[in-house]
């Protein structure tokens, strides 16, 4: 399993992802982006199974022009499509996913779902205006979204995206120091609503 944050506030989101991709407890790759954003507004981040982490980013990174809604439903069909999906025979795979982003509807407040795959079967949990979620490996026996939580508003005369980026950060380096399957390359950006110029 890997490691991805995404930090969900009104003005902007935050995302975070380690790089190493582990199968059977070996290292395959080591600077691999386990989310797609999208200059429309929304991020979209996968863990659990290499092939279908790729598979589901194509889909997003070959679609530029999608809206947050239009990617919504894509993620879910793209769910959909790979819930009965099996390792081996008699074996199904599990794995996590979710997307964060802006509406296009005005008011442009953001909101977000994660996914949990497992025995063929989808939940889901959703969340507007402000959050803080984590895609976490099995081998950790702490809740990395508490680092941020704990202390998003200790620090003064720094800007927000500063202080939570640093803050992703170092959740991140406390996860890759006790999973074996998290390492401390890091993919991290901001996502922003779109916004339209009127004058045109």
């Amino acid at each position: 399993m890997s490691f991805i944050n995404i930090v969900m506030l009104p003005d902007f989101i935050s995302v975070i992802s380690d790089g190493q991709i582990t199968t059977n407890e070996l290292l395959t790759q080591s600077h691999f982006k386990k989310f797609e954003s999208n200059p429309n507004g929304f991020v979209v981040g996968i863990t659990g199974f290499e092939l279908i982490t790729n598979n589901i980013r194509k889909k997003f990174y070959y679609q530029p022009n999608l809206s947050f809604e239009d990617a919504e439903l894509l993620l879910r069909n793209e769910l959909e499509k790979y819930k009965n999906k099996q390792v081996i025979f008699g074996q199904n795979i599990s794995f996590n996913a979710m997307i964060a982003g802006f509406p296009l509807a005005a008011p442009s407040l953001p909101r977000a779902t994660s996914f949990h795959i497992e025995n063929q079967t989808i939940s889901e949990q959703n969340y507007e205006k402000s959050a803080v979620l984590s895609l976490v490996p099995d081998d950790i026996n702490f809740n990395p979204n508490q680092i941020i939580t704990d202390n998003l508003h200790k620090t003064n005369n720094i800007s927000p995206i500063f202080q939570i980026q640093t803050l992703q950060r170092n959740a991140l380096y406390k996860v890759a120091d006790q999973s074996k399957t998290v390492n401390k390359v890091i993919f991290q950006e901001i996502i922003q609503a779109k916004t339209t110029d009127k004058n045109q």
